[in-house]
């Protein structure tokens, strides 16, 4: 991605957090995702559920949430599972809102959040024993660059699951640029998810389909944004509304005609017998490498 274009697109996801939920906003998320944690994806409390049992989270887990937006749902695998987290994303209004509910669940001891590029992680080797990302990769042009950071900065026989929308195999070239056109901004694959896995290192990877899910997910905000429209319309301006709900139409509609899909994808890196390179404290990672940690 061109300079031009990523800052774009970061302005783009700092305008949505910008927008402070109305109560109007947190009801259509418990009736979509059947949760309250800011989230404005995919990703529903099942699902999460899963990530968790897939990355053997427990109360000695130090995980890390890359991309994690307002915080979701880092800090609420931290509240399920005792783990450690640490958040990084890029636009500070969402690390500030995600610091904020870190507080308001006591999550704050073991909750930090850090300003940092998912291709650029201000972290050492071997920090973490998991990681999750849900539906940054096909946010990321440099696919295999994330890939490599998440295999650094994982500890040897640490795990990764994440879930991220693609394009569906064995499409014709016409098939694959409506795709590109009508999903997120880099859903483009170069390769298949196992093959860039492995390239990075990556072993034991799984991937399961949810496509099914993730069209009635993205039918349910359609249809409870339109349920709610006059307070949407209030809370966002009625052109970007009507812009929304075009785009989830858009991509629902290539994921119908099976252009699109949306994977839930584990793996893990080699295990080596190597030990944790450091005593993993929530407060050792605002300063390492780059990025900074993020104040109220």
């Amino acid at each position: 991605m061109g300079r031009a274009q990523c800052c774009d697109t970061i302005e783009r996801f700092a305008e949505r957090y910008r927008v402070v939920p109305s109560d109007a906003a947190r009801l259509i998320e418990q009736a979509v995702i059947g949760g309250n944690w800011g989230a404005n994806g995919y990703t529903t409390i099942g699902q999460a559920d899963r990530l968790a049992t897939e990355l053997g989270l427990g109360p000695e887990s130090v995980l890390a949430d890359i991309g994690c937006g307002r915080g979701w749902p880092g800090l609420y695998l931290a509240a399920r599972t005792g783990c450690q987290v640490v958040l990084s994303d890029v636009p500070k209004e969402a690390l500030r809102i995600a610091k904020r509910r870190a507080g308001s669940e006591e999550l704050e001891p073991r909750a930090t959040v850090v300003c940092a590029s998912a291709v650029q992680l201000p972290f050492a080797f071997g920090s973490f024993d998991a990681i999750v990302h849900t539906d940054v990769l096909c946010c990321v042009r440099p696919k295999l660059t994330l890939i490599r950071e998440c295999a650094r900065v994982l500890r040897p026989g640490g795990r990764m699951a994440f879930l991220s929308i693609h394009p569906a195999a064995d499409l014709t070239p016409s098939e694959r640029r409506r795709a590109s056109r009508d999903g997120p901004i880099h859903v483009a694959l170069s390769r298949p998810h196992r093959e860039l896995l492995a390239r990075a290192g990556f072993v034991n990877t799984v991937e399961y389909d949810l496509t099914e899910e993730f069209a009635a997910v993205s039918q349910n905000w359609i249809d409870q944004w339109d349920l709610h429209r006059a307070d949407m319309e209030a809370l966002w301006g009625r052109d970007a509304y009507q812009q929304r709900q075009r785009e989830r139409r858009t991509q629902l509609r290539a994921t119908q005609l099976g252009l699109l899909r949306r994977s839930l994808v584990s793996t893990s890196t080699e295990a080596r017998g190597q030990s944790r390179v450091w005593d993993r404290t929530p407060s050792q990672f605002g300063s390492l490498r780059r990025g900074g940690e993020i104040g109220r």
